[in-house]
Order: structure tokens, then C-alpha cells, then sequence
């Protein structure tokens, strides 16, 4: 196992923190960004380490989260390692501009510190930001914790400058659950990151001292070729994404699962379903049931909701008897997105089993295990 922290000290962080440092030590060329809350300490640490020599390149301010897309979107097409981070309205409001850069192909990466959508007016953690962008042709990765929003953001510069994947991708964190709440975490040293992380090869660039121009219409069958094109590339994605993961997990020792992690019991009568933060609170609910009832208890968390982990779901689905799946968004007229898409995966291989959903910890709710619990020995009562 490598040396891989700094003295091998520990550090006491945020998860704004921890992202803005995973993100210096990528050594990003450039980072156009505005601030919107619960991201804009990630702006400011990364706007402060241009200013102080950190990071060597430049760090674009501009008027509105629609320009920080554009300006990242120039960025890339010139070839440059790229960042921005946002959050919720200001996510919606560069909407138009994701869509450019996730269906034009652009390695950039993305910190989205999830908050709900107004209105109602909140500025605390929901996944409707999240959901929203699921078709926008990006990786979406979503972290558990602070150090594993650290890590991940490495893994995240590594996965879409991959040339046989080669799209943008974002680092999803819960906004003040982990984005503002202060936790130790073991750095990642200069000289890991920098052997972790291959150079930037751009596969294409635009050169403004060579100009060309082109044709942007798409006739039809050019434009299903495209997306054909886009989408085997990010289910390549889901055999690279985990191949880093266990290349990291040996390197470090820290093990996060691949594009599923899961926990507790690996067969039983219950599985509890998450993604973000909750799941490690789903993790101590886990611990105590199986410690407290006859029945066995295991948990699943998803680390990738795009590349969906659709096989690695499949595998699990005659392993236990009912799936309870936590969401933190609606999907208005239909069921919560979570919920839907973990169906359709059991619908291809096992549709009699008992899959139940409930939508909790929405708008900053607080979600502790206890709670989960007692939602749990519910569900259980109710499908006797």
C-alpha cells in the first residue's frame, strides 16, 4: 500500500473543502464558476488558490452559472482540463449549456452539491438537481461521505478524459449533510494524484490561431449514429469506472464499492436501496436490525446513477425476498426516479419480487437511522 496522504496526517474538512482540494491537486488549467449556495465555499477555496500559486492556469468569474457553462465548455474544446461546481436553480439555469457539453463530448468534471429546486424556496439537500441532468450525457457519481467525495473527484478528471469514454462527468455531495458538515479525512498526497491521473491528452482541440468552421446540422441517421456512439461509450464507462475503483481501493486501502457498494447481509429477507448520505445512516439501520430481529438484513448504495448500474443490480435480485428503496426526490405523476429505474432492472429478471419505495429526507429533512428504522419494521408489517 502507497504512502498516499501528506505525512499521513489527517484532516478536518467539509465536503466543500475536501472537493476544492481533490480539485487543486488535479491541477485544473482553467475554472469558470459562479457562486450559488450550498457550492460557493468551493468556488472560493479554488478562486484563492489561483490567487495564491496553487494551481497554475486561471480562474474565470463570470456574471451567471449559464456563462460558467459556456466558459467551461471553451475551455475544454481548447483542450484544457476544466472544472465548475454548482448547485440546484443554479444547475437548471446553465441547463442549456450541460446538454452542450455532456452530447458535444467535453472531458470536463463538475462538483454538484445537491440542494432541492424552488419553489418552495430551500436551500438544503434534496436530488431533484441530481435527477434533472440524468439524460444530459453525463457520469453522474454520487459520494457517502466527505473523504469519498474526496477521492472521487479524482476518479471522476481520470474517467472522462478516457479517450474510449470521453465525456463530462460530476461528483454529486448532499448539500450541508456533507457539503458544510466538517469531518476527518485522510488527504490524498500531490504525488498519488499525479500518478493516479495521466496528463490531459485532449483528443481534439480548437486552435484560435488555426481557425476552422464547420457545419453544426446533424442530418437524422448522423444523429442516431451520435447517440449510438454516445452511449456505448458510457457503458464502457462502467467497466473502466471499476476497474479505478479497485486499482484505487488496492493503491489506498480505502475500499468504496465499484458502481454499487454493498453492505451488511449479501443474501436475506431484506435490502435496503440508497445513494448519498443516507446510506451511511442505512448502514447503521442495517447493524442494528440484524443485531435486534430474526429476520436478515442487508443494504445496497449506488455510487454511479449514470452509467445505471443495471447488472450489478440484476445479480443481487434472487438474493433477498423484499427491496425497500429510499429516494430523496419525487417524480410528480409517476414514481419516485429511483424507485423506477431499480423496477425496471428486476423487471428484466425477477418481476414477482417485493419492491416497496418511500420518498424521505426531502428539502433538508433530517434522516437519522432510528428513523429509518422505524419506517423499515413498518414496511415489513405492512407486506406481512
Amino acid at each position: 500500500m502507497l504512502n498516499i496522504s501528506k505525512a499521513d496526517k489527517v484532516e478536518i474538512w467539509t465536503g466543500n473543502q475536501a472537493v476544492a482540494e481533490a480539485v487543486i491537486l488535479t491541477k485544473p488549467e482553467i475554472v469558470a464558476a459562479y457562486p450559488i449556495t450550498p457550492s460557493t465555499p468551493i468556488i472560493q477555496a479554488l478562486s484563492d488558490a489561483y490567487e495564491e500559486g496553487r494551481i497554475r492556469g486561471e480562474f474565470i468569474a463570470v456574471e451567471s452559472e449559464h456563462a460558467a457553462m459556456s466558459g467551461a465548455i471553451g475551455a475544454s474544446v481548447a483542450g484544457a482540463r476544466t472544472f465548475t461546481a454548482t448547485a440546484s436553480q443554479g444547475l437548471l439555469y446553465m441547463a442549456e449549456m450541460v446538454y452542450w457539453a455532456g452530447f458535444g463530448r467535453l472531458p470536463m468534471s463538475m462538483c454538484l452539491v445537491n440542494r432541492a429546486l424552488a419553489p418552495g424556496w430551500s436551500i438544503w439537500v434534496s436530488h431533484e438537481d441530481l435527477y434533472s441532468m440524468r439524460d444530459a450525457g453525463w457520469i453522474q457519481l454520487i459520494a457517502k461521505n466527505t473523504q469519498e467525495a474526496h477521492d472521487l473527484m479524482i476518479h471522476s478528471f481520470r474517467l472522462s478524459e478516457h479517450h474510449d469514454v470521453y465525456m463530462p462527468s460530476m461528483v454529486n455531495i448532499d448539500g450541508f449533510v456533507l457539503s458544510h458538515v466538517a469531518a476527518q479525512v485522510h488527504p490524498l498526497s500531490q504525488k498519488f494524484v499525479d500518478d493516479f491521473l495521466p496528463p490531459f491528452e485532449p483528443m481534439f482541440t480548437m486552435d484560435p490561431d488555426d481557425p476552422i468552421s464547420f457545419g453544426a446540422l446533424t442530418l437524422p441517421n448522423d444523429y442516431l449514429d451520435l447517440r449510438k456512439d454516445h452511449i456505448n461509450s458510457m457503458n464502457n464507462a462502467k467497466k473502466i469506472f471499476t476497474d479505478y475503483s479497485n486499482e484505487f481501493a488496492e493503491l489506498t486501502g480505502r475500499y468504496w464499492g465499484t458502481l454499487i457498494e454493498t453492505y451488511g447481509n449479501q443474501t436475506g429477507d431484506v435490502c435496503i436501496i440508497s445513494m448519498g448520505s443516507m446510506s451511511e445512516e442505512v448502514e447503521e439501520v442495517v447493524d442494528e436490525l440484524n443485531k435486534r430481529e430474526t429476520m436478515m438484513f442487508g443494504s445496497l448504495r449506488l455510487r454511479s446513477f449514470r452509467p445505471f448500474p443495471t447488472e450489478e443490480i440484476q445479480k443481487i435480485t434472487n438474493l433477498f425476498d423484499t427491496f425497500i428503496v429510499l429516494d430523496r426526490a419525487y417524480s410528480l405523476g409517476s414514481d419516485s426516479p429511483l424507485l423506477t429505474e431499480i423496477r425496471n432492472c428486476f423487471y428484466k429478471n425477477r418481476a414477482d419480487k417485493n419492491i416497496i419505495g418511500k420518498v424521505i429526507g426531502m428539502g433538508g429533512a433530517d434522516v437519522n437511522y432510528k428513523q429509518i428504522i422505524d419506517l423499515v419494521i413498518s414496511i415489513i408489517k405492512e407486506t406481512d
